[in-house]
């Protein structure tokens, strides 16, 4: 019976949510937002240490707002309006987990991404963890990582256990660090979704194209820090048979085709691509399942939400992190935050670039993402005026987002890794990931300094 309430809730924050928004329907912005708080109550008994510490400050902070503000019910409404819609998308795009997990395709894919030579596997693996995460989201780093740490043996190593500590490590860290950059780019992600809330009026018919750029750039930047590291453990210690590369170009083109119909629906509908994400990832998720068994459409829809209540420490930890991201630009207004970032007497695109990295710094000690980007989206109200481009701004925060995944010790995906690979949060965040993303960082703020030179012009 609680099961099923949960499962409820959960669609009607999911129903609730794309009505409010394609609809500029009210009343589903709040049946979303009643839903939310009805499945926390359900669900608040089973979370986990993490999700419990984000709830408690999400009541601390409302009872901050309630003392200090006198619109506090209206501010709380729509923060909690917010939070509802980010766990909406959350809970939708998770739907594609189900079939992913069971599908053949993507198990031959897994595969044939270990089976590669040690010179090619660390882009095969990135790129393919990339990939498939644009459907799998975190269920790529349990598909994928078993699988590369199973192949990862003492026969494959030549009997030298330094080969395969050297091997766990690269190719860990391209599984993770694929993950992490399908954020840069992806409609589907939560970050996507998170920056246009926080800077309004992109245009993501730009935004889409620039960010699948950056992401080219970062990838193979990852490469390059892989290959200059470790290039003196390259060796061939068995051969490796040719496979057919025809399961990666079918898994392309379903993850395409969902991509695709989900912009040219938001494009129909003159909503955001993560409306029509909502909208087309269950469907998929449905019909990708029903080609798999062929059986009744209510029991296999049945069958691909029972898994929405799993996610109870994931929706409170990223809806939370938005609350809480609503709530602190009440707290600092937006002219505070222009007028401190002002003082720094510092060119626009300087102060882009230190907005950024700051927020990849707080990131790595603990503070979400979602809250820097949130503040300071919403300081760009006033800094716009003074010759900070939204874009470039949006552009920096998407890949300062990824790369600051890769080492943020309170991230999910660190933690998935270090867990997996039977090693400290530490070794992945910092000695695995860390040059990575010290290198990626300084590529960013490149990258930024060209495209709002292009944008000037």
């Amino acid at each position: 019976m609680k099961n099923g309430l949960a499962i409820l809730a959960m669609l009607l924050v999911m129903s609730g949510a794309v009505l409010g928004e394609a609809c500029s329907w009210a009343v589903g912005k709040q049946v979303a937002l009643g839903a939310v708080l009805l499945f926390v109550a359900l669900e608040s008994g089973a979370l986990l240490k993490g999700a419990r510490i984000m709830l408690a400050v999400c009541l601390i902070s409302s009872l901050a707002i309630l003392t200090a503000l006198p619109d506090a019910v209206g501010i709380l409404s729509q923060a909690l309006e917010n939070a509802a819609f980010i766990i909406g998308l959350f809970a939708a795009v998770s739907l594609l987990r189900e079939p992913a997990e069971r599908s053949a395709l993507v198990r031959r894919c897994g595969d044939l991404l270990i089976q590669q030579p040690p010179g090619r596997r660390f882009l095969v693996l990135s790129l393919g963890s990339l990939l498939i995460s644009v459907v799998l989201n975190f269920g790529v780093l349990a598909l994928l990582g078993p699988m590369t740490l199973n192949a990862n043996t003492l026969e494959a190593a030549g009997g030298d256990p330094n080969v395969i500590r050297i091997r766990k490590q690269r190719m860990m860290s391209a599984v993770l660090q694929g993950f992490a950059l399908m954020t840069v780019w992806s409609p589907l992600s939560v970050s996507f979704a998170v920056t246009q809330v926080a800077i309004p009026g992109l245009s993501w018919a730009m935004l889409v194209p620039l960010q699948m750029l950056l992401c080219a750039l970062l990838l193979g930047l990852a490469w390059l820090v892989d290959h200059f590291t470790f290039r003196r453990y390259h060796r061939t210690d068995r051969i490796y048979p040719p496979q057919s590369w025809a399961p990666a170009g079918r898994l392309m083109l379903l993850v395409g085709t969902i991509v695709t119909a989900a912009l040219t629906l938001s494009q129909l509908l003159a909503v955001r691509p993560v409306i029509g994400s909502m909208i087309i990832v269950p469907l998929s998720a449905l019909i990708w399942l029903w080609v798999q068994d062929r059986g009744p459409l209510i029991g296999l829809a049945g069958r691909v939400c029972t898994s929405l209540p799993s996610y109870r420490n994931e929706y409170v930890l990223v809806g939370g992190a938005i609350f809480c991201g609503i709530l602190a630009t009440n707290l600092l207004e937006p002219a505070t935050v222009t007028a401190l970032l002002l003082r720094l007497a510092l060119p626009p695109i300087a102060v882009m670039v230190l907005m950024v990295w700051t927020m990849m710094a707080l990131a790595r000690f603990g503070m979400p993402q979602i809250v820097t980007v949130t503040v300071l989206g919403h300081a760009l109200a006033g800094l716009s005026a003074h010759g900070i481009q939204p874009l470039v701004m949006a552009s920096g925060f998407m890949g300062g987002w990824a790369l600051s995944a890769c080492t943020t010790q309170v991230g999910a995906a660190v933690l998935a890794v270090a867990r997996m690979s039977d090693v400290s949060i530490s070794t992945v965040a910092r000695l695995w990931n860390g040059r990575f993303v010290l290198c990626g960082a300084l590529l960013l703020a490149l990258w930024m300094l060209v495209l709002n030179s292009l944008l000037e012009k």
